[in-house]
This record gives structure tokens, sequence and C-alpha cells, in this order.
């Protein structure tokens, strides 16, 4: 990172959802890195052990976030990253309803009320303050056995345009990425079947998979000074693959 990048966040506090693995964790060392003050929730008290092991001056808090608690933890945060999602694997006529239910409200109604809260907060104060969803390649396009997961990720990113109109006149930024195969715990699986992994790596046009940390540099910058112009966008991090 330059030394511009190493203090974009300085002074400031961001809440990020899902920190305790994958991009939630790979954003959550970034913004410290460029000196947030960072507080992560996510269900896993191990992973956000490991996630802020080294970084000073940072907060966990091992919560569910479709909780009151995760919605009150939001309080006082500069910037919300939106990172905690989950994928349930099911064939469309085999979908239980319960997983549906559960995918839309931890990819979809959590993050809609987390950024209530935080815009509510910054009204109130007349301050600015800028949200970044983890959309996916999937709010554009539809993979098999994924029928809730496509749903909940589209939905977010018009909840992303949505919000991002409403909130503009407040000066509350909302932006998303939408990564590509990246590696992370939810694809792992995949991944680590040879025939699986190679058909995924034929269909990405730069033939690899993205890294945490490539996705955390799209959503920081989204989140910083930067990109202060931009707001309702949707990035794909893909390498490639929605131009197919």
């Amino acid at each position: 990172m330059t030394p511009t990048a190493m203090t974009r966040f300085a002074g400031q506090r961001a809440l990020v959802t899902g920190a305790a693995s994958g991009i939630g964790r790979a954003v959550a060392r970034r913004l410290a890195a460029e000196g947030a003050s960072v507080v992560g929730l996510d269900l896993s008290r191990d992973g956000l052990e490991e996630t802020f092991d080294s970084i000073v001056g940072a907060h966990h808090i091992a919560v569910d976030v479709r909780s009151e608690e995760a919605i009150a933890a939001v309080a006082n945060s500069d910037v919300l990253v939106n990172a905690a999602g989950i994928l349930l694997r099911h064939e469309l006529l085999e979908h239980p309803l319960d997983g549906w239910q559960q995918t839309l409200d931890v990819n979809l109604k959590a993050p809609l009320r987390l950024s209530r809260e935080f815009a509510r907060a910054h009204i109130e104060a007349g301050t600015p303050g800028a949200i970044v969803n983890v959309c996916s390649i999937e709010s554009f396009t539809a993979l098999p056995g994924h029928a809730a997961y496509t749903a909940s990720k589209s939905a977010l990113l018009m909840l992303t345009r949505a919000t991002a109109l409403e909130l503009a006149p407040h000066g509350i930024r909302v932006n998303a990425v939408a990564p590509g195969v990246t590696k992370t715990g939810m694809n792992a699986a995949v991944r680590a079947d040879p025939e699986q992994a190679a058909a995924l790596n034929e269909a990405i046009p730069l033939k690899r998979f993205a890294t945490a940390e490539e996705q955390a540099a799209g959503i920081c910058f989204l989140a910083s000074p930067e990109a202060s112009y931009i707001t309702g966008a949707t990035l794909p991090i893909d390498g490639g693959w929605l131009t197919r």
C-alpha cells in the first residue's frame, strides 16, 4: 500500500460483519492497517480472535448479525461493511423453506437493518458516512443449486441502489462489490475438487480465483474518500466473469 492508502481511514471507526473469515476478515485487517478503529461482528468467536489477534485497538463481538446486539454495535461507526453472508446449496425443487428464509435474513434483511441504524445515526448527527455491501456475480447471473443465494444477492444489489438514492442528500454513500469466485471457506469444497475447480477456472477470463485481499482492496476504495463521488455503484471484482 502507498503511504496515502495507509492513512485513508485515520481517525475513523469501521464496523465489519462477517469479520471472522474470508472477505470480512481481509477487509477488517486492511481497514485497521489503513488507520481505522475496527469493530468486527461474526458468530465465530475463535475466528474473530484469529482475525484481530495482532491488531491493536480493534474490538470484536461474537454475535448473530440478525440480532439486536448487532444493530446496537453500529453506533458511532463512520464506515459500515456488510460482508456477512451464507450460501446453502440445494436444488430448487428440494430447497427447504427455512433455509430460504435464513438466507434472506442473513444476506438481505441484516444489511437493511444495519444500514438503517447506521444512516439514522448519521442523519441525526448531520455527518457523512459510507456503506459497502458485499454482493456477488450472482447479483447479475444465476448458478445452479444457488436459488436462495442468487435471489438474496440480486436483491442486495437493488437495496444498495435504493439506499444510495435516499441517503445521498444526507452525504451518506452506499456502494457494493460483486465478487467472483474467491478463495474463502464458502467454496473450499468446490475448489478442492480438481474437476470442479478446473471448470470454474476455465470460466474466468483471468484463469484464476480471487483472493480475499483483492476483494478487500475494492471494498476499502469504495469506503474511502477517494470514492467521494461514487454512490449507488456495484463494482464487479470477478476476473472478467461477467464479460462472458
